[in-house]
């Protein structure tokens, strides 16, 4: 009877514990409040962004974003990337300080998506600061470009001109 009884407990101790289903494991991203981009490139900064494949890959990656590891992870190598190969019309410390960001951000966004129980304001804030700094990198692009750089290139046109003029000028007088 002893053995009976112990074997029955024994059954009883080794069930397996219930599995609770969470509802929190599979989100509907459609019904978040998710930012899109709200800049867009202009210009001069346009043209030159066109060249650059790492960035455009980048917002390709954007577009098609799924919200899952594996295409966070392939958002960041596309940073990496930009990193490694800036075109020289971008290779500015602003811009890359813009690009770290926006690569800091995706990784907390993907640390935050291996969490087991997630919440669904967590993921819109963590999402629309990946969008707001996108959002500041292409802002920097355009500053760069079109503002700060047609300027000096006035500048240098008008140095170079001025060059051109001393050196006739001294030619003439020899």
């Amino acid at each position: 009877m002893r053995v009976t009884l112990l074997f029955f407990l024994l059954l009883i101790a080794c069930k397996p514990a219930p599995v609770e289903e969470s509802s929190q494991d599979q989100l509907d991203f459609t019904t978040l409040g998710l930012k899109s981009t709200n800049m867009t490139l202009i210009g001069e900064a346009q043209k030159k962004a066109l060249e650059w494949n790492s960035f455009q890959n980048l917002l390709t990656g954007i577009e098609n974003y799924d919200h899952s590891t594996a295409s966070t992870l392939k958002l960041i190598e596309h940073l990496n990337d930009m990193l490694e190969n800036p075109v020289d019309d971008f290779n500015d410390q602003p811009i890359i300080s813009r690009i770290v960001v926006l690569k800091t951000r995706l990784h907390i966004y993907k640390s935050y998506l291996s969490y087991r129980i997630k919440e669904p304001t967590e993921i819109e804030r963590k999402y629309n600061d990946i969008i707001q700094a996108l959002d500041e990198l292409v802002l920097q692009m355009n500053w760069k470009i079109n503002e700060f750089n047609r300027p000096n290139k006035a500048l240098l046109d008008i140095l170079k001109a001025d060059r051109e003029a001393k050196k006739e000028d001294s030619l003439s007088s020899d």
